[in-house]
């Protein structure tokens, strides 16, 4: 019995594959973001992991609606953890 490798149609092409040209930031390996203008909160303050699949900056907020000054930022196709509340792509 011989065993054939997958085909590259078996693979996935979504963005937790090899990627589609699709502008997301995944959150904690669970949540897709599509929406890169309007601001993502967590529930509290808290260590997020954001992987940024953008060609934008995404800015990581002490408050709970992205006011004020950025604690961080994700570079386009970063991946990184920060302390944090809430997060938004830059203009």
């Amino acid at each position: 019995m011989s065993v054939a490798a997958p085909t590259a149609a078996a693979f996935p092409t979504g963005s937790f594959g090899g990627g589609d040209g699709r502008q997301v930031v995944i959150i904690d390996n669970t949540l897709e973001l599509s929406n890169l203008d309007e601001c993502w909160a967590s529930g509290f303050p808290r260590d997020i992991h954001f992987h940024n699949r953008s060609a934008r900056n995404f800015l990581v907020y002490a408050s709970n609606d992205c006011t004020g000054e950025p604690t961080a930022t994700v570079a386009p196709g970063g991946v990184a953890t920060f302390y944090g509340w809430s997060a938004k792509a830059a203009p």
